[in-house]
């Protein structure tokens, strides 16, 4: 398995790593030679311990195109769109692209979706990659198993100082320095931490609860220097079932919250990011009963090891791309939510716009 992954910085070093553990061949490419030799000497070898030798480094004019089974493309959003026009060309079996998608009102992005459903070979995935978590998958299944009754709500957050961010990324000095500090290049609380927002999608179809179809938005704008950005993002969702739910996601809580619970007419399911000191939590209890308590021991990177596995999966063909959890339409249904929510802000209950 040969892949390619487009970007060095910290998202770039995560897929790299995960990549390896798989035993993929790994050839990382960026633009910025400066980008490459933080990887290979700062980066990956305090994060994992050392420095892979096995992993290739190469600026975009030393890689040869056509020749990997996979492209990861790892950028900033605002830029990816372009690249993944050039990757579709390339015809790689998978092609992943991060979240969110693109930046809001990104033009590319329809001719994206042009290119990719004329075209056969290569199946496209959204790095949402908390979905495919085994605490996650144990509050899927407990739904699906109704043990909580019929699911009435449903409360997403994610919410994450800036801090925790720009540690990860300690050559920035603040969000004006990156596409962070911009909502119109995909940054802010609602792109960056758009996670929330596809987890309520995965768990609210899961549950039996349908497809979100209406929108009430409240955006906190903060322009600050150069950077505008929201720093508070929280979303009112309306169901096909006619549920209601909620998902908010800033940048401004410390310490981290990363929580959900779906609320039934005979209990609950809750999970709590880094809840434990070894990992995740998932608690639910059932007809006024007492709360069981599930640990999930593992840490960041073991999130994209399973994505990893996840894909691999797909390209063995156990699961259908269009049927993942991090389908290229889910990623896409994000984004609609983020255009209408930007396109309408601080309005109540519009229908989400289809891209």
């Amino acid at each position: 398995m040969k892949v390619k992954i487009i970007g060095a910085g910290s998202i770039g070093n995560h897929l790299a790593q995960a990549s390896r553990r798989m035993g993929w061949n790994v050839v990382v490419v960026d633009t910025d030679p400066a980008a490459l030799r933080r990887m290979r000497e700062e980066i990956y070898p305090v994060r994992y311990g050392a420095w892979d030798s096995t992993i290739t480094l190469v600026t975009p004019d030393k890689v040869k195109k056509g020749s990997f089974d996979m492209i990861m493309i790892g950028t900033p959003p605002h830029v990816r769109m372009k690249l993944a026009l050039e990757a579709l060309k390339e015809a790689p079996k998978i092609l992943q692209l991060e979240k969110p998608l693109t930046m809001p009102f990104d033009p590319d992005l329809r001719r994206f979706i042009a290119t990719y459903r004329e075209q056969k070979k290569t199946k496209v995935v959204l790095g949402y990659d908390h979905a495919l978590g085994k605490p996650i998958a144990r509050v899927a299944r407990l739904l699906k198993k109704k043990v909580i009754g019929e699911v009435l709500t449903l409360d997403v957050e994610f919410r994450e100082h800036w801090q925790g961010i720009f540690k990860a990324h300690p050559w920035l000095s603040g969000p004006e320095d990156t596409y962070l500090g911009f909502w119109k290049k995909g940054g802010g609380a609602s792109g960056e931490h758009s996670h929330a927002l596809h987890l309520f999608q995965y768990l609210a179809k899961e549950a039996g609860l349908g497809s979100w179809t209406k929108l009430a938005s409240a955006l906190k704008v903060e322009k600050k220097g150069k950077a505008e950005y929201d720093s508070i993002a929280a979303f009112t969702i309306e169901l096909s079932s006619g549920k209601l739910g909620r998902v908010v996601q800033d940048v401004v809580m410390l310490p981290t919250r990363k929580w959900l619970r779906v609320q039934g007419t005979s209990g609950f399911v809750e999970w709590l990011a880094n809840g434990h000191p070894t990992g995740d939590i998932v608690r639910f209890s059932k007809n006024g009963g007492p709360v069981r308590e599930e640990v999930f021991a593992k840490k960041r990177p073991d999130d994209f090891y399973e994505e990893m596995l996840h894909i691999q999966d797909i390209l063995d063909k156990k699961i259908k791309a269009s049927d993942s959890p991090i389908s290229f339409e889910s990623g896409l249904a994000v984004m609609e939510v983020l255009e209408t929510a930007w396109k309408n802000p601080n309005q109540s209950f519009l229908p989400i716009r289809k891209i």
